[in-house]
């Protein structure tokens, strides 16, 4: 099976808004922390290097941390490319 698409970072935040409200993404040196519900994701790749304004990100990422705050229906319902 193939893994996903790539998706930008300013679609994983519109997909928070829906499925975890008040999730925050706080970049970090290596990795950007996803921060929601009292747990902390701390894989979220920050992106290819060079300019990182709205980095894609690989749909299994996505995926992976999105099963991890158990909101994976959800985020498929919201980002079909995952």
């Amino acid at each position: 099976m193939a893994t996903g698409g790539l998706v930008t970072l300013k679609e994983i935040r519109e997909m928070l808004d829906v499925c975890a409200p008040g999730a925050l993404i706080v970049a970090k040196e290596h990795h950007n922390w996803v921060l929601w519900n009292g747990r902390t994701y701390r894989g979220l790749p920050l992106g290819k290097h060079g300019k990182r304004v709205n980095p894609e990100i690989e749909g299994g990422q996505v995926r992976r941390m999105a099963r991890f705050f158990e909101i994976l229906e959800c985020a498929k319902k919201q980002l079909p490319q995952i």
